[in-house]
């Protein structure tokens, strides 16, 4: 549940650092009782001292704890003191200490004892909240956010400074939420700040190993969107099979750029890595899980010691499309899962290890695969008593009932597969392909330039002509000439009995 600690962190500094357009009147006590709830409903425990003032509420020794008991790490944030203005237009402005405190200790069975202490700093924030109890707006806006890491020690020795550095800057950050509460919470919010930048440094005096971690990002935005049903417990997977919850959001940034070194006696290894656009959305709710990252124009540099030679290397585009069924179901459900690493190409330095006569194509290199079908789950994944079932009698957690290969494309030195097909699979028989349910359908493939590439990898002496050989002759029992010179196409297709086929021709 460590993903689910760091997203409820974040939600609630998010309602704690809000403000907004009055829409109706509201009391300091409503805001902050709002807040109190917001927390609650994402599992952590807060204890605070509310004093009410002529102006509305002052709040002092505040606390707020989350637990993981099951990895005994907890997460604790304090503030001295938040004060809350009624400002007579039905608004409440919310004013926060400059420095916030986020203590993290962790010490998972086996593992090291880790505590962390980050300074959570804030210049130039406004923040006012406005609507009604049930249903707050956060809007936030602050010149400059920032993250130091104040303190670390490993089983109970301090880490100086120096030998453990963290520092994050958020510039230009503004942002909304929001808060419905009807039988449980609905809470949204949007962040964008102008610019990150971020540095990470670590050195070990008795090794004299160093590393630094440095870049900045620009144009950053974070938008998510929360469901939680009433008695919600984000520490009991229970709550996740039970129904009710869902979660989505988005993350994004342009123009990254990262700098990064390590030493060591052998030498220091260095490299930087730069991204043009970066993209990432979830989507989470009872019956599935929904994962995208796409990234743009991405570089990598590296040079070191045990390298003969630098590494350069670069990306146009790069995709991961996954979408998972997660509870049990008595009828198939959607799956998918998409792969792309469009563009690669290398420096000439790279290629010459291997061709240095340039006999292959040096053209962008691409991989591309498009996967879309339908399974069956057996036992909900979050389920902690029919996961452990499974674990103990080893049944089969689902079954597969289609597959659909929308598109599969490997481009590299001047030749180019491409395949499309579908299957349904018969999970009555297990037999026919040894335990496997039994597939009927169709597979297309079509293959260009493969004769050409043969050829030069023969002059290259990187295959005899008896491999070449073996290899054309493998191509002519599945495929047939294609539609245009050094073209060949292929179908495999799979028929109810079992029988498999290329081109019409039975193979097995």
């Amino acid at each position: 549940m460590r993903r689910m600690t760091r997203y409820s962190t974040c939600s609630v500094l998010a309602l704690a650092l809000g403000a907004g357009p009055a829409l109706a009147d509201l009391t300091a006590q409503q805001v902050w009782d709002g807040i109190e709830n917001a927390a609650q409903g994402f599992g952590y425990a807060i204890r605070a001292t509310e004093t009410p003032s002529a102006s509305g509420l002052d709040v002092t020794d505040i606390e707020l704890r989350f637990a993981v008991p099951e990895d005994n790490t907890t997460v604790d944030l304090t503030m001295d003191a938040v004060s809350l203005v009624e400002n007579g237009d039905g608004s409440v402005t919310m004013t926060f200490p400059a420095s916030i405190p986020i203590t993290m200790q962790a010490a998972p069975d086996g593992e090291d004892d880790v505590t962390m202490v980050l300074d959570y700093t804030n210049t130039g924030l406004e923040l006012v909240v406005a609507g009604t109890p049930d249903n707050m707006t956060y809007t936030y806006s602050a010149d400059q956010l920032a993250v130091t890491l104040a303190e670390l020690s490993v089983n109970g020795v301090l880490i100086p400074r120096q030998e453990a550095r963290l520092d994050v800057v958020l510039d230009d950050v503004s942002g909304t939420a929001t808060s419905v509460t009807t039988s449980g919470t609905e809470i949204t919010q949007t962040v964008q700040a102008g610019a990150v930048n971020y540095e990470m440094v670590f050195n070990e005096p008795e090794s004299e190993d160093t590393a630094l971690v440095s870049g900045t990002m620009s144009a950053v935005f974070i938008a998510s969107a929360a469901n939680l049903p009433e008695g919600f417990n984000p520490n009991d997977p229970g709550s996740l099979a039970a129904g009710g919850f869902s979660a989505s959001g988005a993350m994004g940034y342009e123009n990254g750029q990262m700098q990064f070194a390590a030493t060591e006696p052998s030498g220091t290894l260095s490299g930087t890595t730069k991204t043009g656009a970066v993209t990432v959305e979830f989507a989470m709710d009872g019956a599935a899980l929904r994962y995208s990252i796409g990234a743009t124009e991405q570089a990598i540099t590296l040079s070191g010691p045990d390298m003969p030679v630098p590494v350069d290397v670069s990306m146009a585009e790069t995709a991961f499309t996954l979408v998972a069924p997660i509870a049990k179901a008595d009828m198939p459900q959607d799956m998918a899962l998409g792969l792309t690493f469009g563009g690669f190409e290398m420096s000439d330095i790279l290629w010459n290890m291997f061709d240095p006569g340039a006999a292959l194509p040096r053209d962008p290199a691409t991989i591309a695969l498009d996967l879309t079908g339908q399974v069956t789950p057996f036992i909900n994944l979050f389920d902690p008593s029919e996961m452990a079932r499974l674990d103990a009698t080893g049944q089969t957690p689902g079954e597969l009932n289609t597959l659909t290969l929308k598109d599969l494309t490997i481009e590299a030195a001047g030749a180019k597969l491409g395949g499309t097909g579908s299957f349904t699979f018969d999970n009555t028989d297990l037999q026919t392909f040894g335990g496997f349910p039994r597939p009927n359908g169709t597979v297309s493939l079509t293959l260009d330039g493969a004769n050409a590439l043969i050829d030069k990898l023969i002059e290259m002496g990187l295959i005899s002509s008896e491999d070449a050989m073996g290899a054309r002759m493998m191509m002519s029992m599945f495929a047939v000439p294609g539609d245009g010179p050094d073209s060949l196409k292929s179908s495999l297709t799979i028929n109810e009995q079992g029988h498999v086929l290329a081109n019409g021709m039975r193979i097995q």
